[in-house]
């Protein structure tokens, strides 16, 4: 399955004096907010004695869904988001920094 998405990043450096700048950035990730869609589930059939009417055979409830997006961390626990890259919602980061 393809992925894709486009990221932009904006930079603005300005000099305060002879020795001293400022730089201002601006990131942004994932700008059309276009969804990355994790595998559907699989097909794994199980043997069911008691469902004589499918043959003895019974098939998970999540066969053919769509329960994730690509590159997710659900098991976050930290306080700052570690989930970057493809896949994930649009994200913005900004920056400022003085140079000396």
């Amino acid at each position: 399955m393809d992925s894709w998405q486009v990221d932009l990043a904006l930079t603005k450096e300005t000099k305060l004096t002879e020795r001293f700048a400022m730089e201002f950035a601006v990131q942004a990730f994932n700008i059309f907010n276009h969804v990355q869609l994790g595998d559907p589930g699989t097909l794994s059939l199980a043997y069911d004695p008691t469902a004589a009417s499918t043959g003895f055979l019974t098939n998970p409830g999540s066969f053919g869904i769509i329960t994730s997006t690509v590159n997710f961390n659900n098991n976050n626990d930290n306080k700052a988001s570690p989930n970057t890259g493809t896949g994930l919602p649009r994200q913005l980061q900004f920056m400022l920094r003085f140079k000396f």
